[in-house]
């Protein structure tokens, strides 16, 4: 399988080349990078003959010669790209979000109705065995009284840069100034606002929860309603509290901080017991998940599952594998991602007063 990589960014050199690498079936064939200095220092590392600066020329010139690409490109450039690539026949994995704006993750979905094209999402954590076990432990759940999802990662260019050796990308001043701008008006698209400073919020926060608004979509099904959203701190934090099917409620708290931990977990609570998982850092490599299970009433058992040390990411990579040898279907659908941007952009839209677009509108 011969498979182009589009984004040559922190992420793609950390995780999506060395395990492409890894990984018996595929063939690294071409690599696409704005930063001339890190598409030819990749290239060369990892002996792949096609470089290019421009994503949309990789796709043009080697569509013929590819069975596929992974794109982990800034997210305002995710649709435009996940489409051409589907339109070219590509098997296509994007890393998440989608989209920024619901119109344009919906322009993907319906792009990837229309190809015999592979669409797969990269929700990493729907790959991890913690979680998959702390799906299986929900679903014994007869009765769920309430969810809980905390979403504070720490300051993850102090921890990359403690951590990697990475290859920063030289790129001029304009080309990165149009891209901050290209993203900042689809933000604001997105939500409806011309307030730049909640344009913002919804940027982070949407980067920041789809992994785990798709993680509680997977074991609580989808959401109904909304009941309060609020967004403080300027543009740090949001708190709301979600209906899910059959009326259970989630709380949902997204932040960011400078802090030096991590702290993402999602638990839920049962007449009888409790079961959480604790993500562990999504930058470090083969650092498993904390699952655990708290039960009684009259007495208190806690058993803490480890299924195993598999890096998430090369799961993902290896089922997408799979879906483009026709051994499986994708996990995380574009269909499924489109509904996680609709759901973060009613969380704002509630905020401000606006019409909702997705499956919790009234």
């Amino acid at each position: 399988m011969k498979v182009g990589m589009i984004g040559a960014g922190s992420i793609a050199q950390i995780m999506h080349l060395p395990y492409l690498a890894e990984i018996p079936e595929v063939e690294i064939e071409a690599l696409a990078d704005p930063g001339a200095n890190t598409s030819e220092t990749l290239a060369e590392r990892y002996n792949v003959p096609n470089r290019y600066q421009d994503s949309e020329e990789l796709i043009n010139e080697q569509q013929e010669n590819l069975d596929g690409v992974v794109i982990a490109t800034p997210m305002q450039t995710h649709a435009d790209l996940a489409i051409a690539a589907l339109e070219a026949g590509l098997h296509t994995f994007v890393e998440k979000p989608i989209a920024v704006t619901p119109e344009d993750a919906e322009r993907v979905v319906e792009t990837a109705e229309n190809t015999d094209a592979e669409c797969m999402v990269g929700y990493m954590k729907r790959y991890d065995p913690g979680y998959q076990r702390f799906a299986e432990l929900v679903d014994d759940i007869d009765t769920i009284d309430l969810a809980t999802s905390v979403v504070i990662p720490p300051d993850v260019g102090a921890v990359l840069e403690d951590t990697y050796d990475l290859i920063q990308a030289y790129l001029d001043d304009e080309f990165i100034e149009e891209s901050m701008a290209a993203r900042q008006q689809q933000c604001a698209e997105a939500i409806g606002t011309d307030d730049e400073t909640l344009g913002r919020a919804y940027g982070y926060h949407l980067e920041s929860i789809c992994h785990d608004i798709n993680a509680l979509r997977g074991v609580l099904g989808s959401v109904t309603d909304i009941d309060h959203v609020d967004v403080f701190n300027d543009w740090k934090y949001l708190t709301a509290q979600l209906r899910y099917e059959g009326d259970l409620r989630c709380m949902l708290e997204s932040g960011a901080t400078d802090r030096l931990w991590y702290d993402e977990r999602i638990q839920v609570d049962a007449p009888d017991r409790s079961v959480s998982i604790g993500f562990s850092n999504a930058f470090i490599k083969n650092t498993p998940s904390d699952v655990r299970v708290k039960k009684g009433t009259a007495e208190m058992e806690e058993t803490i599952h480890t299924p195993s040390y598999d890096e998430a990411f090369k799961r993902e990579l290896e089922h997408f594998v799979r879906c483009v040898e026709g051994d499986a279907t994708p996990r995380t659908t574009p269909t499924d991602a489109q509904h996680d941007v609709e759901l973060i952009a009613d969380l704002f839209r509630e905020f401000e007063g606006h019409d909702l677009v997705g499956d919790a509108r009234t």
